[in-house]
């Protein structure tokens, strides 16, 4: 499927691009691609940015248009999608020599065949003008902070603040009351650290469906969304090029989610993020330094257990405060459909995969109070609805921890190296850390009387 991303008043397509699908992502006029950054930049005192972090979040964000867009479902084994794209970019000659590390990049992290065409343009999308402007200083931060409002990134914020930075803390508006969540969060670090500069930015992306020259447009969309942590980095890394070329950009995110090793077998082609994957950070530096961005790109919680997190940072007032209101689900919204009601959301369901894993690094938690929209994931919720998806990520958590007492080490070292190409010594630390998260996941299930003969125990 080919896909052309139309910038501004940039060229529509022709020659073997005449037949693809137009996304469009003008300033003022109708768009198929549409974000507020130009607004954000403008607020932060920028009539334009650098025009290579410009390209950088356009290519984020054109990725993240064609993820979103293009249906797994019309292709022959409905997962692996074959896509070219056109993007128009500034610094051409620079973004041409990636094109290889970027077909790869986005091969691993989203499991497709892309291939990726740059083409020069001298729009520029920065530019945009708002009456009543609201300026926000973030001058004073001395780096930047991936702020998603769930449990790792408000440990990572926790962590930044208490090691004396100035974070700006940059957030993916998805729907207004997550939004809300991540605001109260940032409302609590400022009274708490009242004597550390921070800034808290919201930003949101969305699309439409792109149409071609006959007007006819690509009806059916994807519900997987592997691009959305992508544009999320490259977003971060556009406001940490306004800050200075060498303020750095912290991803917190548990190493064991970050590797994402599938669980079984029949779950390789799983939809979770990948951008926290060593091999994905190590591809994505090395083209952040063929184009000349100096912005380091960082997680600190990479060979860490999401209880080993918490532990860090359990003690402080406010992680006492708010933890219990972070969100962790893979879909926080599903209050909106059970008895609980519309307003309850967004809210941990409490079976899917990251509630699994964020119950079990609460455990040491003192009194640990959250909430869930289904408490308990024993057997009894196993039998409730085992006619149902419901239980597809708890039952596969559960092979992971039966199957895990029988792998050697050397078996669990070929899974990790099959997962994502890594060095010896990320291995062994990887190895740690599965073992270790695989024994709190064990320990969490085991308070469930129900399920130790399930778990073998």
């Amino acid at each position: 499927m080919n896909l052309w991303i139309q910038k501004e008043s940039d060229l529509e397509p022709t020659g073997n691009w005449e037949d693809s699908y137009i996304f469009t992502i003008n300033r003022e006029k109708y768009s198929t691609i549409y974000s507020n950054i130009t607004t954000l930049w403008y607020h932060m005192d920028q009539m334009e940015i650098e025009p290579i972090y410009e390209d950088l979040f356009i290519i984020g964000l054109s990725i993240f248009a064609a993820d979103k867009r293009v249906s797994r479902r019309i292709f022959r084994d409905c997962w692996t999608r074959e896509i070219s794209i056109s993007i128009p970019v500034i610094e051409y000659e620079k973004w041409n020599n990636t094109v290889k590390k970027w077909e790869s990049l986005l091969g691993f992290l989203t499991g497709d065949h892309w291939k990726i065409s740059f083409r020069k343009t001298d729009k520029v999308f920065s530019y945009r003008k708002n009456k009543n402007r609201k300026h926000i200083n973030v001058k004073n931060c001395d780096c930047v902070s991936l702020f998603s409002g769930g449990l790792d990134s408000f440990c990572g914020a926790i962590k930044l603040l208490q090691e004396g930075k100035s974070p700006c803390f940059v957030g993916h508006n998805e729907y207004p009351k997550l939004r809300e969540k991540q605001s109260k969060f940032v409302t609590g670090f400022k009274q708490e650290y009242s004597g550390q500069y921070m800034e808290f930015i919201s930003f949101s992306a969305n699309s439409r469906a792109p149409r071609k020259k006959d007007g006819s447009y690509l009806k059916k969309s994807e519900n997987t969304s592997r691009g959305r942590s992508l544009l999320f980095i490259c977003t971060a890394l556009s406001i940490a090029g306004i800050i200075g070329g060498t303020t750095p950009v912290y991803i917190p995110e548990n190493g064991f989610i970050g590797l994402n090793l599938p669980l079984t077998q029949s779950r390789i082609g799983t939809c979770s993020t990948r951008t926290t994957h060593p091999h994905f950070l190590r591809m994505f530096k090395e083209i952040l330094f063929l184009v000349g961005i100096k912005n380091k790109v960082i997680n600190f919680f990479a060979y860490l257990t999401k209880r080993e997190i918490v532990s860090s940072v359990k003690d402080t007032k406010i992680f006492k405060q708010f933890y219990s209101e972070t969100i962790s689900c893979s879909h926080p919204c599903i209050a909106r459909w059970n008895e609980k009601g519309s307003t309850y959301y967004p809210i941990n369901c409490g079976y899917c995969y990251p509630c699994l894993i964020r119950k079990s690094s609460l455990l040491d938690v003192e009194n640990a109070t959250n909430e869930y929209t289904y408490a308990t994931t024993g057997l009894d919720f196993l039998i409730k609805y085992e006619e149902t998806e419901k239980i597809n990520d708890l039952v596969a958590v559960l092979n992971a921890v039966y199957e895990s007492k029988k792998m050697s080490d050397g078996e669990l070292k070929r899974k990790i190296k099959y997962a994502g190409n890594l060095h010896t010594e990320e291995i062994e630390k990887y190895v740690r850390l599965y073992r270790l998260t695989i024994n709190d996941l064990c320990e969490l299930f085991l308070r469930d009387k129900s399920l130790y003969k399930i778990l073998g125990v």
